[in-house]
């Protein structure tokens, strides 16, 4: 008879059943690990590989602003009030169109009183009738000493008086041209206290009221002309010298799919040598009358976007990224553009 092992009284019988359970959950479990390290490595691959297209893809485009073509702030020449202010804060305005009127009825009135000084013709005739007068006295004389009626103190007396008569003729025809250029000088004066636009545009915003005492140190209002637009960015020096005066450029907002185009029309002469980059302006054609002041992308042409590709071998292809200048909304300048030069 084969020995038994002896079994302590109290203790339970192994169970090997339930040892077995324990080992499958084991390997399941490590099995479940293991399948999602390896979903978690192909999602950054594929992530990986989504970041390299795109880049590859918007390689040879470069962040940009746009601008006003035109921001002007008049002002007056001269203290005054505020007689009328026909426009109000976005309202779209005419090259022409009335902006601002300052009383001017005082300097009208001086106007009036200096161009009938200029129009009469009164002094002018005195001046020439008492010449002509004159004139005759001293003809009269001469003849009289040479038949010996008349001596020669009254001669050069009556000669005296018609050179006299002479100047104060000329002096009148002077005056009177002198009154004709006062009176244009008041109409101008006049002309400077009504304001106009310059340009079609739009009013950004207006900083008097009627009735208000003007001051010429201080613009009365701001108008912006976004028809056409300034377009800015930056570019490694490298690529901009690439760039001609007058080149067709691409340009969309950041936000449209349709491109734009616009042409080179400004590039900065003096390159900014902390970040060895240089501005670069456009201009392009707002028929959809755009906002200004708004993020758009520059398309860079094939042969400017490859020199990123030569000084750096490896790299994808396309232009060094520049941040975005942050546009103030007011003026619509870069706030965080390379700083200004001593």
């Amino acid at each position: 008879m084969s020995p038994c092992r002896a079994r302590t009284p109290g203790t339970a019988r192994p169970n090997r059943g339930l040892a077995t359970n324990e080992t499958e959950r084991h390997l399941i479990n490590r099995t479940n690990r293991l399948r999602r390290a390896g979903f978690t490595v192909a999602a950054l691959a594929l992530g990986l590989c989504s970041t390299v297209a795109m880049a590859q893809t918007a390689a040879d485009v470069v962040p940009g602003y746009t601008k006003p073509y035109a921001h002007a702030r008049p002002n007056v020449n001269g203290m005054g009030t505020v007689l009328e202010l026909p426009v109000k804060e976005g309202q779209a305005v005419k090259k022409g169109d009335v902006l601002l009127r300052q009383d001017d009825r005082a300097e009208r009135v001086e106007l009036e009183r200096l161009e009938k000084e200029a129009n009469s013709t009164v002094r002018v005739e005195a001046a020439e009738a008492d010449l002509k007068l004159k004139e005759a006295q001293y003809k009269r004389e001469k003849d009289l000493l040479a038949s010996g009626n008349s001596n020669p103190f009254a001669v050069e007396e009556a000669q005296s008086k018609w050179i006299y008569a002479d100047a104060q003729a000329k002096v009148a025809k002077l005056e009177q041209e002198k009154a004709k250029l006062d009176a244009q000088k008041q109409q101008v004066k006049v002309d400077q206290m009504t304001i106009h636009s310059a340009f079609n545009g739009r009013i950004e915003s207006i900083d008097v009221e009627v009735g208000d005492a003007t001051d010429p140190q201080k613009p009365l209002m701001t108008i912006a002309q976004n028809d056409p637009l300034k377009v800015e960015f930056y570019l490694p020096t490298a690529q901009a010298k690439r760039l001609k005066m007058g080149q067709e450029l691409q340009v969309r907002y950041s936000d449209e799919e349709k491109w734009m185009p616009a042409a080179v029309t400004y590039k900065d002469p003096v390159a900014d040598a902390a970040s060895d980059t240089q501005k670069i302006g456009l201009e392009m054609k707002n028929a959809d009358e755009h906002d200004s002041g708004m993020q758009v992308l520059v398309k860079l042409p094939p042969e400017v976007a490859q020199v990123a590709q030569q000084a750096q071998p490896g790299q994808p292809l396309g232009a060094v990224p520049v941040p975005v200048p942050a546009v103030s909304p007011a003026a619509g300048v870069a706030a965080n553009a390379p700083a200004a030069r001593p």
